[in-house]
């Protein structure tokens, strides 16, 4: 199918999503708070200028490089999503007991109000760190304490705050690791346009250097733009590569799959696990928690992803525990593991309810 038609009709299905929740909202809350037509008017207003928003953030930005509205839009999103989650409530509740709809949407609001207030004073904590010791297959005892700083999703963009990355960078220095590897979606724009995060960048440090991948949202940024973006902070890019580090981890870095909708190669695990040395240890670096199974069966000791940002907030990160079997956090099977990260950063809402942006440092132990 051509791309264009493909990508009209895919804004088409968002844009109906996007509106209908707006609708589902809308029509809980004028209904459950009996408002007076004067009220609903400007509840009315108020919803199509917030909901458009997004889009006109989107045009200022990419079009004008004006990012005034990004700020106001992405919170709209996340309210909106929580709104969502919990009107669809509201409505049910309704329906069962009539007489106590206007208790329910005054409920409603106040829950929408706190936990969005909750969300985005969460979402702008700087990341956790979690550090997990993982007992490694085939790893040589003198490589035993070797250690990896993960980062993924950070989702860079230049009117997203500086200070950020920066905070970002200290943090895996403190950690004095052996490898730093980023799963994907670093970044949504070309944020080395003015050279500051890119000069960031470029400071991290660790004894083996930077590996990446590719996500998503390379492909969706400019996969072109990313790879120099790579290049200018020295960080090497894995696409369906493999590479060794310290003489013995072989670190397979696979390419998103997303890279098939603009004429590249999709991820080639069987090839490049076949390749390896099943005496060595074997690590695979994949933006999407997926195809572990597969990679356990092929000799992969340990899986990095990312991608789902645990959700977020309601009801993403409901669908993403029911989509993916290894959504989020640490799993094992067969002796080998797969640690699936919340995020560094986030995409779109600024906002967290029940996890948080965090840097993982994992610390190797020779297994069995």
């Amino acid at each position: 199918m051509d791309r264009t038609l493909m990508f009209i009709i895919f804004l088409s299905i968002v844009t109906a999503i996007y509106f209908g929740m707006h609708f589902v909202v809308y029509k809980a809350l004028v209904k459950g708070l009996d408002m007076s037509q004067n009220l609903v008017f400007w509840f009315r207003i108020f919803f199509v200028v917030s909901g458009l928003s997004f889009y006109a953030s989107i045009i200022l930005s990419r079009a004008f490089h004006i990012y005034v509205l990004n700020f106001y839009a992405n919170v709209w999103l996340g309210v909106l999503a929580i709104a969502f989650t919990i009107t669809l409530a509201q409505w049910m509740l309704m329906a069962i007991f009539p007489a106590y709809a206007k208790s329910f949407a005054l409920a409603a609001v106040a829950l929408i109000v706190v936990m969005s207030a909750y969300s985005l004073v969460n979402g702008f904590r700087a990341p956790v760190v979690r550090q997990i010791d993982i007992p490694l297959k085939n790893l040589p005892r003198e490589l035993s304490g070797f250690s990896i700083v993960q980062l993924s999703d950070v989702h860079l963009e230049k009117y997203k705050s500086t200070k950020a990355i920066k905070e970002i960078v200290a943090a895996v220095n403190s950690l004095n690791p052996d490898l730093v590897v980023i799963t994907g979606d670093l970044i949504d724009g070309n944020v080395c346009e003015d050279g500051y995060f890119c000069s960031q960048l470029l400071k991290l440090k660790s004894t083996h250097g930077a590996i990446a991948i590719t996500g998503n949202h390379e492909y969706f940024a400019g996969i072109d733009m990313f790879l120099q973006i790579a290049r200018e902070s020295k960080i090497t890019v894995l696409r369906n590569e493999m590479t060794e580090v310290a003489g013995w981890l072989q670190i397979v870095g696979l390419e998103d799959r997303e890279a098939g909708r603009f004429g590249g190669e999709t991820p080639v695990l069987d090839r490049l696990l076949e390749k390896c040395d099943p005496n060595k240890p074997i690590i695979v670096l994949n933006h999407r928690p997926t195809d572990f199974d597969r990679a356990v069966s092929l000799g992969a000791g340990l899986q990095l992803s990312g991608h789902t940002h645990a959700g977020q907030i309601p009801p993403l990160d409901i669908l993403v525990y029911f989509i993916y079997k290894y959504h989020a956090g640490l799993f094992q099977k067969d002796g080998s593991y797969i640690y699936t990260s919340s995020g560094t950063g986030y995409w779109g809402p600024p906002m967290r309810l029940t996890s948080r942006n965090e840097i993982t440092h994992f610390v190797l132990k020779a297994g069995k």
